[in-house]
């Protein structure tokens, strides 16, 4: 059996704590801001799913992160079948993403786990 694709969600947005505060209220995620982003963690649950951060170039909006065994390799493959690169090689704090958009204009971050995560 195949594991879930989507592996994290990030929330980019202008007016992050805005945005924190409402997921907070509406859903009862817990935030736990680590200064460039606030990890969010649902209720009764030990580790975070999601985060809200500061826009990146041009996305806002939800980014699903979809982890990859080969970084360099997924983004050339992402490039072949259309996709544009947005960011390349972000270092996060539990590994690098490479931020793309599908043709049919989707934000995506391509994610290879740092060694020991």
């Amino acid at each position: 059996m195949m594991a879930p694709p989507f592996v994290w969600f990030d929330n980019m947005t202008p007016t992050r704590q805005d945005t924190t505060d409402f997921l907070q209220e509406m859903f009862g995620w817990q935030p736990q801001d680590i200064g460039p982003m606030t990890f969010l963690t649902a209720e009764g649950a030990d580790t975070p799913f999601a985060a809200t951060c500061d826009m990146l170039k041009d996305i806002d909006g939800w980014v699903p992160y979809i982890e990859v065994d080969d970084l360099s390799a997924a983004l050339a493959r992402a490039r072949r079948n259309g996709a544009s690169v947005i960011a390349e090689d972000v270092r996060g704090p539990a590994g690098d993403a490479s931020f793309i958009r599908d043709p049919g204009g989707s934000a995506m971050a391509l994610w290879k786990r740092a060694d020991g995560v």
